[in-house]
């Protein structure tokens, strides 16, 4: 534990204990705002002196918490030589995306995972891990953590690895927090790691309660996601069962088989619902002509975007237009 850290409970217990002194003394409503500003001004002195760690800090309602990041990396590559050892543990959180296979030994229990997992390891805890047929990759953040509303469900998911449906995420919440931790002086930095932290630990604890349906997805959910969103972003352009298929290495029917099976709807049906849908967005917000609306909806054919607008809408777009009302705004 850091000095700094020290530093910041010796502050909280002088808060505390004045708090508990002035409701025996029944004086609290007079001096409560006074404790606050002692303390506040403690803490901005801590924010300005520290060296090698940060920690956030937060004053709601009566109590505060702290997390502070400590080191992390991303992408960390290491060969099948590579076995980590700690049999005493660490006294902090450590988290583990793990992104290839891995052989795990944590206490007295032994785990062989495969990709996606996640890893909670809590302080003290004996581990050891590594991959012994290849190459091992991980993102990885140690972390403290005190008095947080994330405690309770953290010390749940210890020690036991479960599946994640969004690796990317993880990964970007790790490296943004890596990054304000490193680089961020300004005084937005600790509301930045605040909002990262909780981004993370609400998707662990998500993850760790629906891990026996995650285990049960397909493991194309999170390609199919990905290249949705892709699709909805950039409906301009062409969009093929074959060229979806082709990036999933699978068959023209499976995909269309898991696309249905996991979304509820048909690729085609799908993507005319995505186009109609942004050509109504454009038509209510601009006034851009039903000719360039088509084709930044993708339409290469105005004949065809209308019928095709006309059966999802009922009515033709002039005339949703005229309904709805354009401003002036382009966008």
């Amino acid at each position: 534990m850091s000095i700094y850290t020290i530093y910041i409970i010796i502050i909280d217990f002088i808060r505390h204990f004045c708090i508990i002194l002035f409701y025996s003394l029944y004086i609290l409503p007079v001096f409560y705002l006074y404790i606050y500003y002692i303390i506040d001004t403690l803490l901005i002195i801590a924010y300005n002196t520290k060296k090698l760690t940060f920690s956030i800090v937060y004053l709601f309602k009566g109590a505060y918490f702290m997390i502070e990041a400590i080191k992390g990396g991303c992408e960390t590559r290491h060969p099948s030589t590579y076995r980590m050892s700690r049999p005493k543990g660490l006294p902090n959180y450590v988290v583990l995306i793990i992104r290839t296979h891995g052989e795990f030994q944590i206490g007295i229990e032994s785990f062989s995972i495969t990709p996606p997992q996640v890893i909670i390891l809590a302080p003290n805890t004996p581990y050891s891990y590594g991959n012994p047929n290849g190459e091992y990759v991980d993102d990885w953040l140690h972390f403290e953590i005190s008095d947080s509303p994330y405690l309770q469900n953290l010390i749940a998911m210890c020690n036991k690895p479960f599946p994640i449906d969004k690796h990317n995420l993880y990964t970007f919440c790790i490296r943004q927090i890596l990054w304000e931790l490193t680089y961020n002086d300004s005084s937005y930095a600790q509301d930045n790691i605040n909002a990262l932290f909780s981004l993370l630990f609400n998707h662990l604890i998500t993850a760790y309660n629906t891990q026996d349906s995650l285990r049960e997805r397909s493991p194309y959910l999170s390609q199919l996601q990905l290249l949705r969103l892709e699709m909805e972003n950039s409906l301009a352009e062409k969009h093929s069962i074959k060229d979806y298929a082709q990036k999933l290495n699978i068959s023209e029917s499976y995909f269309q088989y898991l696309y249905k099976d996991l979304f509820g709807i048909p690729f085609q049906q799908d993507l005319i619902r995505m186009r109609v849908d942004h050509a109504k967005y454009i038509i209510t917000t601009s006034n851009l002509p039903l000719e360039c609306v088509a084709e930044v909806c993708g339409y290469t054919n105005e004949v065809h975007f209308y019928r095709q607008f006309k059966k999802m809408t009922g009515i033709s777009p002039a005339k949703f237009r005229k309904k709805a009302g354009a401003n002036d705004t382009v966008i």
